[in-house]
């Protein structure tokens, strides 16, 4: 008896093979983002510090993130070079720029300090020491007490200057502190010669040049005083108002000084006028 012949074998088709999907790129999203903000922050002085530290965290994320991409298993292998590359540029701007403004700041201060060096010293002296209005040094054109001067909009005149006021501010109000040196307290009247409105109190300043070469402005002064120059009113063109100024002055450097009335948003000395303080 035959058998029936057997078919022939039929091999099974090979079995596909699904490639795992890849994860997300948030790391590489996150350094990209990173990096090009460090990078448009890299030029500008001070805040460049703040870019340096973005710069090191964009380097922290996309290194990690392209190892995974490299490896298949997270997507973003560009984001991550674009992190990467924008980071290093980054610090190497912050690093470069902040050389760069060290070294104008440098350049700066050397050349201030040669002029001063180079500066004669009657000249620092008169700069010290300038005593009456437009810059002039000479002791004749220091204002006497009672005659008025013109500073900005204003007709000034210093009515009177107390050297040592120390119980004239204990007295106008019982809160007001010891001063740390000694209160010098000068009463003036100011009268508004411009157009529209004048706040004599804010626009005026007192500062009493010592005779240790410093300067002692009311601002630094905090009492309250009987007639205070922030208490003194709007002025129409043409109104007049009397009210004092403290300045805190240490004693040794109070005899000798002198007394300067100035606008307080000038940051030209020749606008000062100096006024005779007895």
């Amino acid at each position: 008896m035959s058998h029936p012949p057997q078919a022939p074998y039929q091999p099974y088709p090979p079995v596909p093979q699904y490639e795992q999907p890849k994860r997300g790129a948030g790391l590489a999203v996150a350094s990209m983002v990173l990096g090009i903000i460090a990078l448009l922050l890299s030029w500008v002085p001070i805040i460049n510090n703040l870019a340096a530290v973005l710069a090191v965290v964009g380097l922290g994320l996309g290194i990690p993130a392209l190892l995974r991409a490299r490896r298949g298993t997270h997507g973003g292998k560009g984001l991550a070079i674009t992190g990467l590359v924008t980071s290093v540029v980054a610090l190497v701007l912050v690093i470069a720029t902040q050389f760069l403004y060290a070294k104008v700041i440098d350049e700066v201060e050397r050349s201030i300090d040669e002029e001063l060096n180079s500066a004669p010293s009657d000249t620092v002296t008169s700069d010290l020491a300038e005593p009456a209005t437009g810059g002039a040094s000479d002791p004749a054109e220091v204002v006497p007490l009672g005659v008025p001067a013109r500073i900005g909009d204003y007709q000034v005149t210093v009515d009177a200057v107390e050297l040592d006021a120390n119980a004239s501010v204990a007295a106008a109000d019982e809160f007001n502190e010891p001063p740390a040196g000694q209160y010098v307290l000068t009463q003036l009247t100011a009268t508004y010669t411009g157009t529209g409105e004048g706040a004599p109190g804010w626009d005026l300043t007192a500062v009493f040049h010592g005779t240790d070469a410093r300067q002692y402005s009311d601002a630094d002064c905090m009492a309250l005083l009987a007639d205070d120059a922030m208490d003194a009113p709007t002025l129409n063109p043409g109104g007049t108002d009397t009210f004092q100024f403290c300045m805190d002055v240490p004693p040794a450097a109070v005899q000798g000084g002198q007394l300067s009335i100035e606008p307080t948003l000038s940051f030209d000395s020749s606008e000062r006028v100096f006024y005779a303080i007895q």
